[in-house]
């Protein structure tokens, strides 16, 4: 199930706006992305699959324990997210439905 999220990057980044929803192929995906640009986000590129710009890899340094995603069941419905990505107590990441 295609899922859809904005990132929330921590206290370095500024918070996204709807040209910055991304696409992913589940909340799997999107798990294995927020763990990814907080673990390796120094020095290895991640995916952002943009939905309304061109996707790109970027660098993702300074990201911290308070990045999170609000997760989408659609790309319509932004005023209401589905699920929140959050890190848990132990470095991985929790599923929070809203």
């Amino acid at each position: 199930m295609r899922v859809y999220g904005l990132w929330f990057g921590g206290a370095s980044y500024s918070d996204p706006d709807d040209s910055d929803l991304e696409e992913f192929a589940s909340i799997t995906d999107a798990r294995e992305k927020l763990l990814d640009r907080y673990w390796h986000g120094y020095w290895q590129r991640s995916r952002f699959n943009f939905v309304e710009r061109t996707p790109t890899d970027m660098l993702t340094p300074s990201v911290t324990q308070s990045s999170e995603m609000l997760l989408y069941r659609s790309r319509d419905s932004l005023d209401s997210p589905d699920w929140r990505l959050s890190f848990g107590p132990r470095g991985g990441a929790r599923l929070e439905r809203l």
